[in-house]
């Protein structure tokens, strides 16, 4: 199956964070031309327990969203086994796999539930944390947009790819595209002083680079480049508090060999305003 044709998975375990991210992954869907398919992991404990009312939660979730979307083709079923294991498996055939940020499980403390940092790491296609997903989940859909997309581009194979998800969410949901690339050298290096301007410069330059080829791609989508000579976090919480989603790599270009997930893109998925796509490159 081609990348272009895999389609959106989206996690259900009856929470409203839950149904907010169906909601999120159906307009994925329609919007990107794919299929939708619900998914729900049902963890038994013991041959007596009795989970009778949870058996339906996917086949429900796919009738609502086939009032919402008539047009869409969906499918949904139930597997058993440990939520976070289950997805990252029904990844392996995905475009992109959707969750609440906190499932029914989960802590008030605990502002992206261990589903989605799980996925975050594990998946073997990007993934969609929908923060606030409970908003989602109101009378009004769809919801008008007006904010941009926001994609953190630092040079690193997988911000690459985040940018080309970014585009082409920008161009689907007629919004601009802001891009932004942060750098942050602390004090004097070998006795030298920093040239902030002279690095700013070039640092423009080369977000101008990476943005040409997908500018020519997408000439409708409007796009405002920033470089911010700070540390990369509170930036990028500032960038995704007036976002309709925030794109970033799975790992960045200071990540280690073997690091499944940077901490800079930890950080945001925990702490970011609004829905967060973290890009992994689907294999084939």
């Amino acid at each position: 199956m081609t990348a272009e044709r895999r389609p959106v998975i989206v996690g259900v375990d009856g929470s409203p964070a839950a149904f907010g991210a169906v909601r999120w992954a159906a307009d994925e869907a329609v919007r990107l031309g794919r299929s939708l398919r619900v998914v729900h992991a049902l963890e038994v404990y013991g041959p007596y327990e009795d989970v009778s009312d949870e058996r339906d939660l996917a086949h429900d979730a796919a009738t609502e969203i086939r009032h919402w979307q008539p047009g869409l083709e969906v499918s949904s079923g139930t597997w058993h086994g440990e939520p976070a294991r289950v997805l990252v498996e029904q990844s392996r055939t995905a475009g992109l796999v959707v969750v609440g940020s906190r499932g029914s499980g989960g802590f008030h403390s605990l502002l992206v539930g261990s589903v989605g940092l799980h996925l975050a790491a594990h998946a073997h296609c990007p993934v969609l944390v929908v923060h606030h997903a409970e908003w989602w989940a109101g009378p009004e859909w769809p919801l008008p947009y007006r904010e941009p997309i926001v994609v953190a581009v630092d040079g690193s194979h997988d911000a690459a790819y985040g940018l080309g998800l970014g585009f082409a969410e920008a161009a689907a949901r007629g919004v601009a595209l802001h891009a932004l690339r942060t750098w942050h050298e602390p004090g004097h290096r070998w006795g030298r002083s920093p040239d902030p301007a002279g690095r700013a410069a070039a640092a423009g330059r080369e977000l101008a680079a990476e943005l040409e080829p997908w500018r020519a791609k997408y000439p409708d989508v409007p796009v405002v480049p920033r470089v911010a000579h700070c540390p990369s976090v509170p930036v990028m919480l500032e960038a995704a508090r007036h976002a309709l989603m925030f794109v970033i790599g799975a790992r960045g270009r200071g990540g280690f060999e073997g690091m499944l997930l940077g901490s800079v893109a930890h950080q945001v998925l925990h702490h970011a305003d609004c829905p967060v796509l973290v890009a992994r490159r689907t294999p084939g």
